[in-house]
């Protein structure tokens, strides 16, 4: 067991940690939340190691420096944050962590815009993506709410139509390239289902709090000349008598 003055020293929460990087500019705080092997998911690839996160860490404080930073909500598992430049531009990204014995063994990270270098594919796809046809078969969603459960169905079976029974009428939406209402969110998906004839979304993991759904997923898709690309997808949802009201969506493709 760990000596008592240890656990006190690793004492701090996710969003802790986070604050203390990218506020503080605290790097050496990664070394108590983290484990030596832990591993990140970010733009399409892996990082292997408490010090090749680190790295990621640093090159984002020189990418962002002079910015702004607001965490607008978190958890122990997922923090969504944002930096804001002096001549107003904004970049989102959501933080997902797992953890072994108190300490974070994995993340994902899911930053708004293109990667300025992006990392190697890590994800390949096999089978066909047709429900039911293939690797991935039909069967209703399990251990994830109503709201979730609605979206999937919405996505997977491209539901335009019961975006209105799902979405508040006055929604405020920020996706992957743009921002505004259910309008834009209705297009950003018509653009999405035109483009990849082929595709199939699942969901991975959901965290609620404070009257928010935070949900982290996998698109699996092939477009029309039939080139096959996974990308991995994080929404973060606030419902409104029922129906969602806000919505931040990102993706690591930008």
């Amino acid at each position: 067991m760990a000596p008592a003055e240890w656990r006190v020293v690793t004492a701090m929460t996710f969003v802790d940690l986070l604050s203390a990087l990218y506020l503080d500019h605290d790097v050496a705080a990664l070394d108590r939340l983290y484990l030596h092997r832990a591993i990140r998911r970010q733009q399409g690839g892996r990082l292997f190691g408490r010090s090749a996160i680190r790295q990621a860490i640093l090159s984002d404080l020189a990418r962002f420096e002079g910015w702004d930073v607001t965490i607008h909500a978190g958890t122990d598992t997922f923090v969504d944050l944002e930096w804001l430049s002096p001549d107003g531009v904004r970049v989102r990204r959501h933080h997902w962590a797992w953890y072994e014995n108190d300490r974070i063994a994995a993340d994902v990270v899911i930053t708004q815009g293109k990667a300025e270098t992006p990392l190697s594919t890590h994800h390949g796809l096999l089978g066909e993506l047709d429900s039911g046809r293939g690797q991935i078969g039909p069967g209703p969603l399990s251990g994830f709410s109503e709201t979730s459960c609605q979206l999937h169905t919405l996505w997977n079976g491209r539901s335009l139509a019961s975006l209105k029974q799902l979405y508040h009428d006055g929604l405020v939406w920020q996706g992957p390239e743009d921002r505004g209402g259910l309008r834009d969110l209705k297009a950003w998906w018509l653009k999405q289902f035109l483009t990849y004839p082929q595709s199939h979304i699942i969901f991975e993991r959901e965290v609620a709090f404070g009257g928010h759904i935070a949900l982290l997923w996998q698109w699996g898709r092939i477009d029309g000349q039939g080139v096959r690309t996974r990308v991995t997808g994080s929404s973060l949802l606030n419902s409104v008598d029922g129906r969602i009201a806000v919505e931040t969506l990102l993706t690591d493709e930008g």
